[in-house]
């Protein structure tokens, strides 16, 4: 099996094949990683879209060697700071749709075994996405690329142009923030018990 830089040499020559295999590859890291970030399901779809669409246009630009998945996900994260300053909500709805990873979504921040009711997992399902989009765009992108993609702290820092340690900062007072949202709900989600 061909690595992601292997077929993106074959890209840079135009092999849309290659780029095939690529979309098949992040298909679901990056919608997860773009629907998390925006919390809208069809610009989640368009941006996934968009994104290899610029990976094809700007395959020339791309540096053999450079790692692939932090190149998309910096393409990626472009595409959707665009999509916030060119519309115009400023707000973002949290979804009431239910994902396959809403349990995963939980467990990022929470101990499960905490909850005990399905409803009880339902609430803290739209808790946590409550709470993540609260966070500021900086934090909510670091907390995300790291918690949900897990990207290393190295690799963070080149996607949104920063230092390791600005990334860490962020992603600490992410951490942070998460955990003064989330407690009145863990609270009484265990005194349920």
């Amino acid at each position: 099996m061909a690595s992601d830089e292997e077929l993106m040499a074959r890209v840079v020559k135009g092999d849309t094949q290659a780029l095939g295999v690529l979309f098949e590859r992040y298909q679901q890291p990056l919608f997860g990683f773009l629907y998390r970030l925006l919390n809208d399901r069809t610009a989640a779809e368009d941006l996934l879209q968009d994104t290899f669409f610029r990976i094809y246009d700007r395959r020339r630009t791309y540096q053999l060697g450079m790692k692939f998945s932090t190149w998309m996900f910096t393409i990626a994260k472009n595409l959707t700071a665009d999509y916030f300053k060119h519309s115009a909500r400023r707000e973002m709805p949290v979804s009431q749709m239910a994902t396959d990873d809403d349990e995963k979504e939980v467990e990022h921040f929470i101990d499960p075994s905490d909850v005990v009711e399905d409803w009880q997992k339902a609430e803290l399902v739209h808790a946590v996405r409550r709470a993540v989009h609260s966070l500021p765009e900086d934090q909510r992108t670091v907390i995300i690329l790291r918690e949900y993609q897990g990207l290393s702290y190295r690799d963070i820092a080149a996607v949104v142009g920063c230092s390791e340690e600005t990334v860490r900062v962020r992603a600490h007072r992410a951490r942070q923030a998460l955990k003064r949202r989330l407690a009145p709900f863990v609270e009484t989600a265990t005194a349920h018990e």
